[in-house]
């Protein structure tokens, strides 16, 4: 790829027009599929500069598409990718938890976006995934401090707490990143509530949130959608 780099344009055209010339005087020696390789090779060498261009940063958009690493498509404000970043050190401790957190969280967040787009209607369906998305993300991250042992515990208590320290923060970053993005979900309830008091139709339903978190009881709701 360096030899061709280092020809001159116009040196490339005169290659290309002997080759084309003495491709017209052999293709009878051919059949269709060399035929058809040639001239794949023919259309990437003379495009080559094109299509290095548009490859450039390809590695990159693999790296940030992973589904259970937090990456800058789960970007929604400074505040929740500042508490993000700090979960990030408490991977080693149960990457399990960790990526079924980060994955849940995206979902939620892939979610808030449709319900941010002003033409949807029918938004409840959606409203009710997001809520469970969240749970299930902070259910997963909290789920991280019970991975130290015992032991550790035991003699944190004796010399510096260390561990304790960090079930604590863990305890705190889920409580923080929660309310952050239920406020973001309770923002949007709003919304919905004043078009469907204005507009109500048999596809939505009020929808039930209040500042103060509390949830009305439902039986038929399974226990696992509920926070720790």
């Amino acid at each position: 790829m360096n030899i061709i780099n280092q020809i001159q344009p116009n040196n490339k055209m005169y290659i290309i027009l002997f080759i084309i010339l003495l491709s017209i005087s052999t293709l009878q020696y051919f059949d269709t599929k060399i035929i058809i390789s040639f001239a794949v090779i023919l259309f990437i060498y003379v495009n080559y500069e094109t299509i290095v261009e548009k490859t450039k940063g390809t590695d990159e958009v693999i790296i940030n598409s992973k589904k259970d690493e937090i990456a800058e498509d789960m970007y929604y404000n400074t505040p929740i990718q500042e508490l993000l970043d700090k979960f990030k050190k408490y991977k080693k401790y149960n990457k399990i938890s960790y990526k079924q957190g980060v994955k849940y969280l995206r979902k939620f967040f892939k979610t808030i976006h449709i319900l941010e787009n002003p033409s949807i209607t029918n938004y409840n369906q959606y409203f009710e995934n997001a809520s469970s998305y969240l749970k299930m993300s902070i259910n997963n991250f909290q789920s991280i401090s019970v991975s130290f042992s015992e032991k550790s515990f035991i003699n944190s208590i004796k010399y510096d707490n260390s561990i304790n320290n960090k079930a604590e923060e863990i305890g705190k970053l889920c409580k923080e990143l929660y309310n952050q993005c239920y406020y973001i979900l309770l923002n949007l309830s709003i919304k919905f509530n004043k078009e469907w008091a204005t507009n109500p139709h048999i596809y939505i339903k009020e929808i039930d949130m209040n500042p103060d978190r509390i949830e009305h009881h439902d039986e038929m709701i399974d226990v696992n959608w509920s926070l720790y």
